[in-house]
């Protein structure tokens, strides 16, 4: 869906420059010239002062993450083998019940897994629309100082001249303006809840 609405955006735009250049006389009155710039997003997210104060945090949250899912698989793994040497010498009604403890067990992790993975994940987006948010601040100023009436996305422009390429001076402001962000990781109760064992 999104790719069709890219791709008649640009075939708009292609339109709109056939329109300008086949009737220079008529349309030049009413429809402006375009003066288009060029923001590699990509490039800001990864680049910005702002995007690099987080990701040694980031990083930091995912590695104790995995450790924590991994030690928790690992007593899962534990318990399951446990159960199996008992299962020899356990009654059937008692092995069925130690087996319905371990699964109520089980899911009980793999749903804190997936509470805190949720957390991590919304926190992450959290701080990327911060970034995103002072981008467009700084990119409609950008656009207003160079007097340009179009902002497009690099991935989205199959050629175009470096000259018309404002991510460096975007990026300078938004370190300027957005020097340093902290992570917000906040749990819910809900999620407070879930990710207790």
């Amino acid at each position: 869906m999104t790719y069709k609405i890219r791709l008649s955006f640009l075939w708009a735009i292609v339109c709109v420059g056939l329109l300008v250049v086949s009737e220079p006389g008529a349309n030049a009155q009413e429809i402006p010239l375009p003066k288009i710039g060029i923001v590699d997003v990509q490039l800001v997210l990864r680049d910005s002062k702002a995007a690099k104060s987080i990701r040694p945090e980031f990083d930091k949250m995912r590695k104790a993450f995995q450790k924590q899912v991994s030690e928790q698989e690992q007593q899962l793994r534990q318990a399951e083998q446990e159960l199996s040497r008992q299962r020899a010498i356990l009654a059937p009604e008692a092995f069925t019940q130690k087996r319905r403890a371990f699964s109520e067990e089980a899911r009980k992790a793999q749903s804190s897994v997936q509470a805190r993975r949720r957390l991590l994940d919304k926190s992450f987006n959290d701080t990327k629309n911060v970034i995103l948010k002072n981008l467009i601040i700084v990119a409609r100023e950008v656009a207003d100082d160079r007097k340009l009436n179009m902002l497009l996305e690099k991935r989205f422009v199959f050629l175009s001249a470096k000259t018309i390429d404002v991510t460096e001076e975007v990026i300078a402001r938004l370190d300027k303006r957005l020097p340093k962000l902290t992570v917000n990781l906040v749990e819910t109760n809900q999620d407070a809840g879930k990710g207790k064992n």
